[in-house]
């Protein structure tokens, strides 16, 4: 293994929880509900593109309208989030001993650069990655393979030195397609839904460590 690959809601911040209340409240705003199952479905791993879609179903927006929409929805989550935030757990420790091994490491988010900034630079991790990638650098989002196909180029690693970790079922098959080991974190979705479309299931990075990614990589 040369390198590790994360996904950001869900993986280095459980933010689903905070998206949700943001989304439902968003939804709310402009006269629909939002279910937790229509959560899992339609919003969960998505790009916001998508999101606005099903938001405004049978109706007619324009893509600097997506632009708008979605923004506005951002700085709603940002402002609900930013007394709160805080990294999974573990993943401090698991990232300083990415580091002290000499492992490569990127973030691969379909959120945009403005939550991607506030959350490396609220928690102070910035330095532990080697490269930062965001929506806006990709032309087809998860669960198209691109963004992570992206990020091990950027790395400089081939899919096969490469493990990403992900929570939602979209962003599990983007990493699967892009060839990589893939770990689930059960933060959006529990183990036995994940498990079967996965190398590995943790509940957090606190039972992560390199010995068990490296075993991993072993077995196949």
């Amino acid at each position: 293994m040369k390198a590790v690959i994360f996904d950001m809601d869900g993986v280095i911040v459980d933010t689903n929880p905070h998206h949700r209340t943001a989304w439902r409240e968003y939804y709310q705003r402009n006269g629909k509900s939002l279910s937790d199952d229509d959560f899992v479905q339609y919003v969960s791993g998505k790009h916001n593109k998508d999101i606005v879609a099903h938001l405004f179903t049978n109706q007619t927006i324009t893509s600097d309208e997506v632009v708008r929409l979605s923004n506005e929805k951002e700085a709603l989550f940002r402002e609900l989030y930013r007394p709160v935030i805080q990294p999974v757990a573990g993943i401090i420790t698991f990232l300083k001993s990415l580091k002290e091994a000499g492992i490569r490491t990127a973030v691969a988010t379909s959120a945009p650069v403005e939550n991607l900034d506030f959350v490396v630079d609220t928690l102070n991790i910035r330095p532990y990655f080697d490269a930062l990638l965001n929506e806006s650098m990709v032309s087809h989002p998860k669960p198209d393979p691109e963004i992570y196909q992206k990020a091990m180029e950027m790395l400089g690693v081939t899919p096969t030195e490469s493990v990403i970790f992900e929570d939602s079922i979209t962003g599990i098959q983007a990493a699967k397609a892009a060839g990589a080991y893939v770990v689930a974190l059960a933060t959006t979705q529990s183990p036995d839904e994940l498990r079967p479309f996965v190398d590995d299931v943790a509940l957090d990075f606190t039972a992560i460590n390199l010995d068990r990614i490296q075993r991993l990589i072993k077995v196949f």
